[in-house]
């Protein structure tokens, strides 16, 4: 009995510190969506001292145009992938589930266009954008989010250009999220 109110027998989830570029699509995959694409150096290192912080095993992957500035259909794809590890008072999954709600909740607040999504147990599409003014020049860049959920894992899958993206490049940013869900699934 004192185990269950300890939190010692809480579940951390199907999934331990996952890899973002473990569930990062092959080079064939990302193909039409990055022009001559790369992944990017440096990738993948989870976050925290000692697995001590609030997310113990974040990691991210990011495929990026060679060289720099094609944006066809995006200049960058993106995988950011947050574990979330039981506490006594919640397990892994619901962790997840709170990050998820919060982040939703953020973005409904600031008024953002967000749209749920059949992806994992959990997910919604949302597109950011940010304006840059640089001496006398304006620069808007765009950035498609598909953030799923399966089991104690929160995954963000997004891409970048600085076209504004219609329906169809939102389209196949949920579908590499639908394929990144897939691959997370085999994991665990």
């Amino acid at each position: 009995m004192v185990g269950w109110r300890l939190g010692l027998f809480n579940s951390d989830g199907r999934f331990e510190d996952v890899d973002a570029c473990e569930i990062m699509p092959d080079a064939a995959t990302l193909a039409p969506l990055v022009s001559n694409g790369a992944r990017e150096p440096g990738d993948s290192t989870p976050e925290g001292f000692l697995g001590l912080a609030d997310d113990a095993a974040t990691s991210g992957c990011k495929w990026s145009s060679v060289p720099a500035g094609v944006d066809r259909p995006f200049r960058t794809v993106r995988i950011h992938a947050a574990t979330k590890q039981a506490t006594t008072r919640q397990t892994g999954p619901e962790r997840a589930a709170e990050a998820l709600k919060k982040w939703h909740g953020n973005r409904v607040r600031r008024g953002s266009p967000i749209t749920s999504v059949g992806i994992g147990e959990e997910g919604y599409r949302t597109t950011d954008k940010a304006t840059y003014v640089i001496v006398v020049a304006r620069v808007e860049v765009f950035d498609i989010h598909a953030k799923f959920r399966i089991s104690n894992v929160v995954v963000d899958v997004s891409a970048r250009t600085h076209d504004e993206p219609g329906e169809e490049e939102k389209a196949q940013v949920v579908a590499l999220a639908k394929r990144v869900a897939v691959r997370l699934d085999a994991l665990g």
